[in-house]
């Protein structure tokens, strides 16, 4: 019988040390997954091949683009952010940091696509084309991003 008590004490120590171990597992999860929202929102930025050319070509040609005819998703209002912008100036602007860290270093360039005042998509643009005055501003649908006068190389968003 004493032999069966102690099997017995045995076997209760290692449940409860399991629901110890499982119950703080379970903990580092949740915290972690909530640290990684609340740090770097809900919508991360993504690359989007189509837009990037379409960008990049029209820098190098010097024409205009209507943003709403390069992209293929649901927007109604669109900015963008420049490389090394504080993920705190992000979320003033947008909503929503939108980087894990501390500023924005992903690209030259990261596109705020919003639908209905929520962050819909941010897309990583590569071409460096893009002057920090028109940056985290909000734009229409008919946005259109233009060349200055007689320069490639550089886009103006205009409405």
């Amino acid at each position: 019988m004493r032999v069966q008590h102690q099997h017995d004490a045995r076997r209760r120590v290692r449940t409860s040390g399991g629901r110890v171990i499982l119950a703080g597992l379970f903990t580092f999860v949740l915290a972690c997954t909530l640290a990684a929202c609340s740090l770097g929102g809900s919508v991360m930025p993504e690359s989007n091949e189509k837009l990037n050319s379409q960008v990049l070509a029209s820098a190098t040609n010097g024409t205009a683009l209507k943003l709403a005819d390069a992209t293929d998703f649901e927007w109604d209002q669109a900015g963008f952010v420049t490389e090394g912008t504080p993920a705190k100036d992000i979320e003033e602007a947008f909503g929503e940091p939108l980087t894990k860290e501390n500023r924005y270093t992903a690209s030259p360039a990261l596109f705020v696509f919003l639908k209905d005042g929520k962050v819909a998509k941010a897309v990583r643009i590569v071409p460096d084309a893009f002057f920090g005055a028109d940056a985290k501003k909000k734009y229409g649908r008919d946005v259109v991003l233009t060349p200055p006068e007689g320069q490639k190389g550089f886009l103006n968003w205009r409405e």
